[in-house]
């Protein structure tokens, strides 16, 4: 190859090698939307259930006609 050549060629790959690293960092800087609604659904998910199970009184079974009954 002619030395202008591979000049022009070496910094064509250099600017290319600059924008795939600019977009890898933009794209780990934002966070992932499927990835806060997965998160966001379980803790919504588990808050609703201990809210769900602590909203009523907890039954007690009745002890009529239990053999141990004191």
């Amino acid at each position: 190859m002619f030395p202008v050549t591979s000049i022009v060629v070496a910094a064509h790959i250099n600017d290319l090698l600059a924008e795939s690293a600019a977009e890898r960092l933009a794209r780990s800087a934002k966070p992932s939307s499927k990835r806060h609604n997965r998160i966001t659904s379980a803790v919504t998910s588990v808050w609703s259930n201990l809210n769900g199970a602590a909203a009523g009184p907890v039954a007690a079974p009745k002890l009529t006609d239990y053999p141990f009954k004191s």
